[in-house]
């Protein structure tokens, strides 16, 4: 199978497991790219997440990013398209779905039961990020900033504008 057909599959596929928002999906998507076919090193990895970040617009264009990094133009075809056509279709389809019968048992009970999800899945994003430069300070560094988030008002602009000095 071709370089840009298997990236467009993947993204297609891992773009329904994005509860909580596309950057949950990072710990997949490096195991598939990085550890398993090795189409990017973990540095490339982590490149293309902050160029994916930086960059104006939704979390999901980091696929666009790493796209880009693993085949070039193609690459960020492929996946920037694996990634909108079938998130976008679902969101549209579960919207419509839950406006409809938003005071149902069943929908409510689904929003919450999801929240603990979308939380996990966010903390093994940042885990993935940080595995390649882990050490105390990063880790002590981490739990200071998420006690702050949690209970504190400062404003998490702030903290990222810290991260970036340290």
């Amino acid at each position: 199978m071709p370089v840009a057909a298997s990236i467009f599959i993947h993204f297609f596929c891992i773009s329904f497991l994005g509860i909580g928002g596309f950057i949950v999906t990072l710990p997949d998507i490096y195991r598939w790219i990085v550890a398993a076919d090795g189409l990017m090193t973990p540095e490339a990895f982590q490149a293309a997440v902050a160029i994916g970040q930086a960059s104006p617009g939704p979390n999901m264009i980091i696929c666009w990013a790493i796209g880009w990094f693993a085949m070039g133009p193609a690459g960020a075809a492929a996946a920037l398209a694996g990634t909108v056509i079938p998130f976008s279709t679902l969101a549209l389809i579960v919207g419509r779905f839950f406006s409809h019968h938003a005071s149902s048992l069943a929908v409510r009970a689904y929003r919450v039961g999801m929240a603990p999800v979308s939380i996990a899945l966010l903390y093994a994003a940042g885990y993935t990020l940080l595995a390649p430069n882990l050490s105390l300070p990063m880790l002590a560094l981490a739990a200071l900033t998420m006690a702050l988030i949690c209970w504190t008002k400062v404003p998490a602009i702030v903290l990222i504008a810290i991260g970036g000095v340290v």
